[in-house]
């Protein structure tokens, strides 16, 4: 694939293979577009879970939080 990116893109790309973060462009846009891939994911899953909210499938936010809470508190117990 041959893709042309804007200057300002090309120097920040170029820029974070010049730091050391990547070893080349290509590592650096394959990054950009694992992340894209992923805000995409969210995305949907967000909006998964508004539809099942708006369905009247919700956990009530107390029943969530007190179990996180337990979990929590078993978890710190078991590291004793």
């Amino acid at each position: 694939m041959n893709i042309q990116l804007p200057d300002d893109a090309m120097q920040f790309v170029e820029g974070l293979v010049t730091s050391g973060e990547f070893e080349s462009t290509s590592e650096a846009i394959t990054e950009g577009v694992r992340l894209l891939m992923s805000r995409q994911r969210l995305r949907a899953d967000i909006q998964k879970g508004i539809n099942e909210l708006d369905a009247g499938l919700g956990i009530d936010g107390d029943e969530v939080f007190s179990e996180l809470r337990a979990r929590a508190k078993a978890a710190v117990e078991d590291a004793s």
